[in-house]
């Protein structure tokens, strides 16, 4: 007795005893993410879409985290992965169990014969079995962290799920805005432009002017009406996106949606530290978990060819009689311990601690592709923002000089001091410097977008 309670205290201590793998690098020093700044970058919110102001975009955004079929995948891998790691887990708690191999059954086992010529009996058994497996040498140890790392990554899976929904909600929102946007102006453009024509067709009757007038400003209300088609087919691939991301079918689709007018734009971005942007950012959070459940598992793989130890211990009753099956004499026992050393395998053993670490290595490889992959968006949706704000000064001031030239081209025609052709001239250019405006705007708010949902955590 005294021997295997040592060597069950061997067992535990051993369990405890993980052979040592250097930790994974995946230090990263960041100096700045554009050539000539400060390693600062865009503050979010809980909420990152509110910085826009617009409670149409925010009830989207909801609905797309509730109903979102991506989101729900991705909550439904996570709870099986949990479940899966406590499976794993499980392995190495105490396994209790009736009816052990060798007792198939609680119940009667009858045999045709005796030793020495004993006539048939039967024997009634009840019988159970514990047994534990310590886990030696870092097996359960990497086992649990392994399982662990894994539900980080499904977690963080979701997040990025999350991430995801969340930015393409703002950014077909934004499109669809925009869409709508020219479309209104398209329309208006071609009020002002027929509003002209019946001006020129008065003229025309009375021998003002030649017909080529008519028939150029003819000629251009129809190529402005000739690009609606395209912006209302492309509103609706909005339209119809924002209904799948949001869990409805397009035709039952009824949701608000915001105006490109009432999607503020903020003055100014918040600022936080590269190394808080590398630790939330969902991508970068599962490539570590990815890289810590492949190092797990070349511990796991490394502990195989180490010796295994397992427990186990029998009991219950046997006896011919089941009047006397509870009897303290029926009682029977048993302690058994296995040990298995490998000695020999083929080289399968050498051969998986390889390939894991080779597994090792792949997920270091995908963490640091994932790193420059992180910073090369960052990188993109700051300048993007940059470029989209001065662009958007730009076409504002363009288009309000194109509308006051028209105006006053027009005004000038009606007293007779310049021709047709100057005021279509006008015409023309302030209904595309109006355009750009819009354009310029749904670009600016679709970095923004971008740039925030890049840094979502």
């Amino acid at each position: 007795m005294r021997a295997k309670r040592l060597l069950l205290l061997l067992a535990l201590a051993l369990a405890g005893c993980a052979p040592k793998l250097p930790a994974p690098e995946v230090t990263v020093k960041v100096s700045a993410y554009l050539p000539g700044q400060g390693g600062q970058v865009a503050a979010l919110p809980t909420a990152w879409w509110q910085i826009f102001d617009n409670p149409a975009l925010d009830r989207l955004e909801q609905s797309g985290l509730r109903a979102n079929s991506d989101i729900a995948q991705a909550g439904a891998a996570l709870a099986a992965a949990r479940d899966d790691a406590r499976a794993a887990d499980g392995v190495f708690l105490p396994q209790l169990v009736l009816g052990p191999s060798g007792y198939p059954e609680i119940s009667r086992q009858s045999y045709p014969t005796g030793p020495n010529g004993y006539p048939p009996y039967t024997i009634y058994t009840l019988a159970g079995e514990i047994s534990y497996d310590p886990g030696l040498f870092g097996a359960r140890h990497f086992t649990f962290a392994n399982g662990a790392a894994l539900a980080a990554y499904q977690a963080a899976e979701l997040d990025a799920a999350r991430q995801s929904v969340t930015g393409n909600i703002a950014a077909a929102a934004i499109a669809l805005a925009g869409d709508e946007a020219q479309i209104e102006t398209t329309s208006r453009i071609i009020a002002s432009e027929q509003r002209l024509l019946t001006l020129l067709q008065g003229e025309y009757a009375d021998g003002a002017i030649p017909q080529l007038d008519v028939l150029q400003q003819q000629s251009s209300i129809l190529a402005t009406q000739a690009s609606l088609p395209a912006l209302r087919t492309q509103a609706q691939q909005q339209r119809d996106r924002l209904a799948v991301l949001t869990g409805s079918l397009p035709a039952s689709f009824t949701v608000p949606v915001p105006r490109l007018a009432e999607l503020a734009l903020p003055a100014n971005i918040p600022v936080v530290l590269p190394s808080a942007y590398l630790q939330n950012r969902p991508d970068i959070r599962a490539a570590l978990a990815q890289v810590a459940a492949q190092h797990a598992a070349l511990g796991v793989a490394v502990a195989h060819m180490y010796p295994d130890l397992s427990l186990s211990a029998t009991g219950g009753y046997a006896a011919e009689l089941t009047s006397a099956l509870f009897n303290t004499s029926s009682a029977f026992w048993l302690l058994a311990g296995n040990l298995l050393a490998p000695l020999y395998e083929g080289g399968t053993l050498h051969a998986h601690k390889q390939a894991a670490q080779a597994q090792l290595a792949g997920a270091l490889s995908a963490y640091h592709g994932a790193v420059l992959n992180a910073f090369a968006q960052a990188a993109d949706a700051l300048s993007a923002v940059q470029n989209g704000q001065d662009a958007l000064a730009r076409a504002s001031a363009a288009a309000q000089t194109a509308d006051r030239a028209y105006q006053l081209a027009a005004a000038q025609y009606r007293l007779g001091a310049v021709d047709y052709t100057t005021v279509l001239t006008a015409q023309t250019q302030a209904a595309q410097a109006a355009l750009s405006q819009i354009q310029a705007r749904t670009t600016l708010l679709a970095a923004i977008a971008t740039l925030q949902s890049a840094m979502a955590n």
